[in-house]
């Protein structure tokens, strides 16, 4: 297979990049002793759950997560896009479905992908990648229609975002509140055609409805020859988090199919930029232990949403169990907790073994409509909702 092969398709196995780019060190975590913490075990969903994107919600009472429905289409099977809620950040309950036969939107084929949910200006709002009748791969949004982030949800009747000039089209929403200045932003990914075809991240501003623009599309991030050996062409999946007068811009390199893949950051004291890219992985499979010829469980993480804790970040990401790429049981959820070195955000490694999770500040609200309680069930347009369980210098390299 001759180099520009390679760096399109990839190979399952292949280890490119001098071995030296991956490399570090196993999952950091510590903790202070005494603290009353829940320990969780990879992976937190053991089902294919592609793609997690993590909120908390607005009353405080737990946080959803809401992932790809890689398998969805509106004949053959029009569930799209679980929503899952934990209070504790460690156990996960299926409580709905954000699209069904009834609320399927009107313009989308198949191929959900990528979606998040949040609550923008008082309202939730699921952003989401996927394929129209014309063989266009879009992002819409789609709207809870109540109070409750559980649904029913329609989407607002149109692609929020089509482009002609990208090769895969757009793809990847992120949506993102400037805690400095109050503004909305949506970012998102696309495809141009240079030597190779390569990643370009944009980013954009929201009127506050979260459902229209405002201002031309900012370009945040861009994969090329320059970076290749790193990123593969591929700059994916963002997710912004601001932290001390910076903004940090987590995104995935190389291909989701291969073992490769990984999640990078870049810093920023600016939303719409310039970012300078760090060097290190975030997290990356774990080189070293499969080199030596240990067991290496999970291969692949990648496409990751990050939740601030109390000050702590967590990281959600997917990866494959090793062994078992592109098959059963898919790309599993995954969590680890963020550590700092020299002023740069990293985990390291997926871990396998029982960690402390995150300490987590118990609410007695629980999320629902109105008159909802535990252990009562409530049918709403073809919704169930069951109860849920218990349970600073910048370094780097400017783009």
């Amino acid at each position: 297979m001759d180099m520009k092969q390679h760096l399109m398709m990839g190979t399952e196995m292949a280890n490119c990049c001098d071995n030296h780019i991956y490399k570090s060190a196993r999952s950091l975590s510590t903790r202070e002793p005494g603290r009353s913490v829940h320990y969780y075990t990879n992976p937190v969903i053991s089902t294919n759950a592609p793609d997690p994107s993590v909120t908390r919600l607005a009353d405080g009472s737990g946080w959803v997560a809401v992932v790809t429905s890689d398998h969805s289409s509106r004949l053959a099977n029009p569930n799209a896009f679980p929503i899952y809620f934990s209070s504790d950040l460690v156990t996960w309950t299926l409580r709905s479905w954000v699209f069904t036969s009834q609320t399927w939107p009107a313009w989308a084929r198949d191929n959900m992908w990528a979606p998040e949910l949040h609550n923008v200006n008082g309202r939730y709002i699921l952003y989401f990648t996927a394929t129209d009748y014309n063989d266009r791969t879009v992002i819409g949004a789609a709207i809870a229609q109540t109070s409750d982030p559980f649904g029913p949800y329609l989407d607002i009747g149109r692609p929020l975002i089509t482009s002609m000039e990208s090769l895969g089209g757009a793809i990847d929403p992120h949506y993102f509140k400037d805690p400095r200045s109050g503004r909305d932003f949506l970012l998102w990914k696309e495809d141009v055609k240079l030597p190779l075809p390569a990643s370009i991240i944009y980013i954009r501003e929201l009127q506050p409805s979260g459902i229209f623009f405002k201002g031309p599309a900012v370009e945040l991030l861009k994969s090329s020859l320059e970076n290749l050996l790193e990123e593969r062409l591929v700059a994916e999946a963002p997710w912004m988090m601001y932290r001390g007068g910076t903004y940090y811009l987590f995104y995935s390199s190389a291909w989701t199919t291969e073992m490769k893949y990984h999640i990078r950051v870049a810093m920023a004291r600016s939303p719409t930029g310039p970012f300078y890219r760090g060097h290190t992985p975030v997290i990356t499979t774990d080189w070293d232990s499969m080199q030596q010829g240990h067991n290496c469980s999970f291969v692949a993480p990648g496409h990751g949403s990050v939740v601030d804790v109390d000050g702590e970040w967590w990281l959600f990401y997917h990866a494959w169990r090793n062994g078992k790429m592109n098959s059963q049981p898919g790309r599993l959820m995954l969590m680890d907790r963020v550590e700092w070195e020299e002023g740069w955000p990293v985990v390291g490694v997926p871990s396998d073994r029982p960690r402390p999770g995150p300490s987590v500040r118990r609410s007695r609200r629980w999320p629902g409509p109105p008159g909802w309680r535990p252990g009562r069930r409530h049918n709403s347009r073809n919704m169930i909702f069951s109860t849920p369980q218990r349970g600073r210098t910048l370094r780097g390299r400017r783009n």
